[in-house]
């Protein structure tokens, strides 16, 4: 199983460093999970890269369609009470934004949840070594392209 956080994911729709290695990920996983909170972020990377003319609306027409059509595809890990905590604790043991806690609290739960084996793809090294830290197997797809 893969967990994305949104830095990886956004490489499946943008054409990036590394988005041939998550389509790869995504191929050979048996299954791949994020956050809730992955969808308005991925939408606002989105629209951040159209309001900055870098795309035309078309192709962000296009983009969020493909996105929402896959989004039914992932599992997909609701903000729970439990993770409160872990976000506080993974906070003050590694300096994370808040939005990188949720993503790290949530694949932790994740993987303890179902007893599998999870490699966590994202795209920041703070929160990969945090990954690797917790005994998470981590993927940076945005090297190495």
């Amino acid at each position: 199983m893969i967990y994305f956080d949104t830095s990886a994911l956004v490489k499946r729709y943008v054409k990036e460093k590394g988005s041939i290695r998550v389509d790869s990920l995504l191929a050979d996983a048996d299954s791949a999970a994020t956050s809730r909170l992955t969808y308005p972020e991925m939408l606002s990377a989105f629209h951040r890269r159209w309001r900055e003319g870098a795309y035309s609306e078309d192709w962000l027409n296009r983009i969020v369609a493909n996105f929402e059509t896959e989004w039914d595809n992932f599992i997909v890990i609701d903000f729970q009470e439990a993770f409160y905590r872990s976000t506080k604790d993974l906070i003050r043991k590694y300096s994370l934004k808040g939005a990188d806690s949720v993503h790290l609290s949530s694949a932790l739960w994740l993987k303890r949840a179902t007893g599998e084996n999870l490699t966590f793809a994202a795209c920041d090294k703070a929160l990969l070594d945090a990954a690797r830290t917790e005994r998470l197997e981590a993927e940076n797809p945005g090297v190495g392209e």
